[in-house]
């Protein structure tokens, strides 16, 4: 700024060099002052830059999201292949002929009731982190402290090598890290 206040005081020297005759009015140049920065002018932009990166950042997400679960609702197809393979030039064997005299068939209403369900396999412990401070331990993905619940089970203790887990009714369990 310090260049164009000296380029205008240089014009006001020469313009008084050269006075107009009396009786006429020019405006007089005056020095430009130079006023601080404004960092409120930086402020909009920047905002504006950080929503349109927000934007694309969960446009991102729900398109990544969208396309996991639709490959995740799909099937997994398998080609079912044979166990054996006879070459083309070996012989097809021919099935024996069926008797004229058939088994009876069991009615449906006589038929056993199918198993009972196999139960669920209970919580699994997958870490454990112990230290002076504290202990907590991650089971079935989640982080859980002593005293937490976990499904019908409260957290009672964490050891450096097991939780134990207990229910309401005072069965314990006890899970412990897998070598």
């Amino acid at each position: 700024m310090s260049r164009i206040n000296d380029a205008l005081k240089r014009a006001q020297r020469e313009q008084q060099k050269n006075q107009p005759p009396p009786g006429t009015k020019r405006p007089r140049l005056l020095p430009v002052e130079s006023r601080p920065g404004n960092a409120i002018g930086w402020i909009l932009p920047g905002v504006i830059g950080f929503l349109i990166v927000a934007a694309c950042l969960f446009i991102g997400m729900a398109l990544i999201t969208r396309t996991v679960t639709k490959a995740a609702s799909r099937p997994n197809l398998v080609a079912a292949q044979p166990a054996n393979r006879t070459p083309a030039s070996a012989p097809v064997p021919v099935p024996a002929p069926v008797s004229a005299t058939l088994p009876p068939v069991p009615s449906p209403l006589a038929q056993t009731p199918p198993p009972p369900p196999t139960p669920l396999p209970g919580p699994k412990l997958q870490g454990i982190v112990y230290a002076a401070t504290g202990a907590w331990a991650i089971v079935d993905g989640k982080t859980v402290l002593v005293g937490d619940r976990l499904g019908d089970f409260r957290v009672k203790a964490i050891s450096p090598r097991s939780v134990t887990l207990e229910k309401a009714d005072g069965s314990q369990r006890q899970l412990n890290l897998d070598k």
